[in-house]
């Protein structure tokens, strides 16, 4: 395979922009025959594992098969959780056994592994910086032509935060809340298939979240009405609480993980 044969290799993190672990993990990468490496973002806040799952699971329908994800959002660096790669849709991605790969792992196609040393790969002791010296690496060698099958096995609890999914309870549909995005709107994991027939009926469709009711679904930002909290179903077919040209996060005192209840 030669440099220009290689996959794409993308990179999403908690490093922020400041520090120079972006660049020394690009580094690494492009000792491998990688020759495009496109940065998601690294300004997934500090520790955020559900924020890092959900962009995984977005970016997973939008890039060429072979393309190899590489996401650190790793706060139990230095200890003993597993170093995996998935496999699914024809791309790989490479995280630490955290929960990142939660929604990669509903599907059905979704192969895990759990890297391990061996011929390929001899990972040195790192305290702290595991996103250089083990997981960068691991991304290498996919990049460099090795299977998930030849850097390690086959496994079947990869760990899956499941309060990430919509439940029912007492015949109520509950959700929460799982992203922010940059303009503060609050996406719930609440699609189309968690809300069924009730999107049959948009104007009397009701949610109640943090003792707030918001009722009919919008179809756009500006439909919402300057300063009104209002829901929608988004892009990504999620319903999302939002204020027209405002933070619903700041002004409605949202929190990762809120509860979103179905009226």
């Amino acid at each position: 395979m030669t440099r220009q044969d290689a996959p794409m290799i993308t990179l999403t993190s908690d490093f922020g922009l400041k520090d120079y672990f972006v660049g020394v993990i690009k580094g690494v990468l492009f000792q491998s025959k990688a020759s495009r490496v496109l940065d998601i973002t690294h300004l997934v806040e500090k520790h955020d594992i559900a924020s890092g799952a959900f962009i995984l699971r977005e970016i997973s329908h939008y890039f060429a098969p072979g393309t190899i994800h590489l996401a650190i959002i790793d706060p139990g660096v230095g200890t003993m959780r597993r170093k995996l790669i998935a496999k699914h849709a024809n791309q790989f991605f490479v995280a630490p056994d955290n929960g990142l790969f939660s929604y990669l792992l509903k599907y059905e196609t979704c192969e895990v592994f759990e890297v391990k040393e061996g011929p390929l790969l001899q990972f040195q002791k790192s305290p702290t910086f595991a996103g250089r010296d083990h997981f960068a690496p691991i991304a290498a060698s996919l990049a460099n032509g090795h299977s998930p099958e030849e850097l390690g096995e086959k496994i079947s609890d990869a760990l899956c935060i499941e309060a990430l999914f919509p439940n029912k309870k007492e015949g109520r549909t509950m959700g929460k809340i799982v992203y922010f995005d940059h303009f503060g709107n609050a996406i719930t994991n609440l699609n189309h298939e968690a809300l069924g027939e009730k999107l049959l009926d948009p104007d009397s469709f009701c949610v109640n979240f943090k003792g707030k009711k918001l009722q009919g679904i919008k179809e756009s930002y500006r439909a919402g009405g300057e300063g009104q909290p209002s829901i929608l179903m988004n892009s990504s077919g999620f319903l999302e609480i939002f204020i027209s040209c405002e933070s619903a996060r700041k002004t409605l005192n949202l929190n990762l993980m809120d509860d979103v209840v179905i009226c």
